[in-house]
């Protein structure tokens, strides 16, 4: 104990019994771990919710149609059902085209501007356009961005073109295509997504090709 003062000296006859106390008064001590919890489940929730926000659930749903020049025309167009779903398989043909019919699901908390389809070509054939409908039984208009609301569903019609080459095929395997990447908005934040076909598989042949789409 420190003395800020000079001590008062009293004369023994001046002096007043009593019981005397002497209170010394200690810092207390903060203690720092409930800040620290509430920083630490701060940032938790902050990354929770950025995740959410740049990857909503996206997905395309549903058994998709694939058709050759027009709906219903399914010429070197074949399908394998199975208890995972289906695989369509579209045979090859130099400079060719196909078309698929999907639906595009907002499964996510919020709302998404749709802004396209950026990756346009996948070597062995080439997004050439898309199209979309509000309905699946509705006509069809192009493709213009798009707010996909939470549970909304958008239908796409993509057309696709094969390189313009002579495919030497030989004993490859048919290359798979589960994904589809899909550039969106969301709270003005700009981002891809490699959106899944959960049920289904879009297979052509592969080989060697001298003019390949990029």
């Amino acid at each position: 104990m420190t003395l800020t003062h000079p001590p008062v000296l009293f004369r023994p006859d001046e002096a007043i019994a009593a019981d005397s106390t002497l209170t010394i008064h200690r810092p207390r001590r903060r203690r720092w771990w409930p800040a620290a919890l509430a920083v630490a489940l701060a940032g938790l929730l902050l990354a929770v919710g950025v995740g959410q926000v740049t990857a909503p659930a996206l997905s395309f749903d549903g058994n998709p149609s694939v058709w050759r020049t027009a709906p219903g025309d399914d010429a070197g167009v074949h399908r394998v059902d199975n208890v995972l779903g289906s695989e369509v398989t579209v045979g090859f043909e130099r400079a060719g085209i196909f078309s698929a019919e999907l639906a595009l699901v907002n499964r996510g908390r919020y709302p998404v501007r749709v802004l396209g389809l950026p990756d346009r070509g996948a070597y062995y054939y080439g997004l050439e356009s898309v199209e979309t409908k509000s309905d699946a039984d509705g006509p069809a208009e192009p493709f213009h961005s798009f707010t996909l609301r939470r549970g909304a569903t958008r239908w796409l019609v993509l057309h696709f073109r094969f390189a313009d080459c002579d495919l030497d095929h030989g004993d490859q395997v048919d290359a798979s295509r589960t994904s589809l990447p899909v550039a969106y908005r969301v709270f003005g934040l700009h981002h891809k997504q490699s959106v899944p076909f959960p049920h289904f598989a879009l297979s052509v042949p592969t080989g060697r090709c001298d003019h390949p789409v990029l």
